[in-house]
């Protein structure tokens, strides 16, 4: 009986038999990782957003990172060009936390630890890249910054008092410099560079006028001024500012094929005309707002302005920072342990 009863398995059926048996326990075990992660667990008293999250296993950390991220993320911002300049806005990285390396800093934490998210940036499909010739008048009005632009063709002897007042209000800013000047005074220029400040090109001489000049004589002087300041002082410029603003089509064609951004400015303290520390203040806080862009040159009242203003633009929100900074599409995070890319 017993052998009639093997009998009436055939070979396949014997092995189908056995895979089962075999791979059952495999299945139980996948299918308890599903609701179960015996993963190394967080240790005591870590926290993340003000949720604990000691004693839980890396599965289960992941859910509540999951959970407490969702609103910690801001979608990427294009490149857009403004219709009250015919400029380009630069655009604006987007970001979002990395569960997964935030997770590994949690499971990596001490006992006690406030785990930060790890953030990772998302980029805009347009960039100011795609604009090359577009100047630039504004930065983006979501960042809490301003840009201080610092044309220097003359004013030797308020330059030290110019610099020393930004040093003290811990303002930073940009100097357009004349390649003229710079031959001329090396050790002025030199004084700016060593201060830490931002160098770009004004071109090289103050006494072109680029509305009138054509495209061969702006690349010309727009090169110029770019060796100087490269040669002399050690910097090759990627920002250009025309001559008393004067713009054109040729200007920035040549300013573009030479492989620098025009850059203009939104608010003008026109301190060279010395209207007056007081008035200029008053100026600069009521049309301030993020993004702006604000014009100066060493003047017998710049340094005043710039000790009272700094303060106050600081309490508005925002700080005084270099071209480049205010142009940098990635995000300021606040409580964030930086970008993965």
């Amino acid at each position: 009986m017993r052998y009639r009863y093997f009998g009436s398995f055939d070979g396949l059926k014997v092995a189908v038999v056995l895979l089962v048996i075999s791979v059952t326990p495999l299945a139980i075990n996948s299918c308890n990782r599903n609701w179960r992660d015996d993963g190394p667990a967080v240790l005591p008293n870590v926290s993340f957003q003000g949720s604990a999250l000691g004693g839980l296993t890396a599965g289960e950390a992941r859910i509540v990172v999951e959970k407490l991220s969702r609103d910690l993320r801001a979608e990427p911002l294009a490149a857009v060009q403004d219709p009250g300049t015919d400029g380009i806005i630069p655009e604006l990285n987007g970001y979002e936390v990395d569960v997964e390396q935030t997770v590994g800093a949690a499971l990596s934490a001490r006992p006690g630890t406030r785990v930060i998210p790890v953030f990772r940036e998302k980029l805009p499909t347009v960039t100011m890249a795609a604009y090359p010739e577009l100047p630039v008048y504004r930065g983006r009005p979501e960042r809490a910054q301003v840009a201080f632009l610092v044309n220097v063709a003359w004013g030797n002897e308020y330059l030290p008092g110019l610099l020393q007042a930004l040093r003290e209000t811990g303002a930073d800013a940009t100097f357009f410099l004349v390649g003229r000047w710079v031959r001329t005074f090396p050790e002025k220029a030199l004084s700016i560079r060593e201060a830490g400040f931002e160098l770009a090109n004004h071109g090289d001489s103050d006494a072109i006028s680029l509305g009138k000049a054509t495209f061969a004589e702006a690349r010309t002087d727009i090169a110029e001024g770019a060796r100087t300041i490269r040669s002399i002082l050690g910097v090759h410029p990627v920002y250009f500012s025309p001559h008393r603003g004067e713009l054109t089509e040729k200007v920035l064609q040549a300013a573009a094929r030479e492989k620098m951004r025009v850059i203009m400015w939104s608010i003008d303290t026109v301190d060279w005309r010395l209207p007056g520390v007081d008035k200029m203040v008053q100026k600069i806080l009521a049309e301030a707002e993020g993004g702006s862009m604000i014009l100066m040159h060493p003047t017998a009242q710049t340094a005043e302005f710039v000790r009272l203003t700094v303060p106050a633009l600081q309490r508005k929100g925002l700080q005084p920072v270099s071209v480049g900074e205010l142009l940098c599409p990635r995000r300021i995070f606040a409580g964030g342990s930086g970008v993965v890319n």
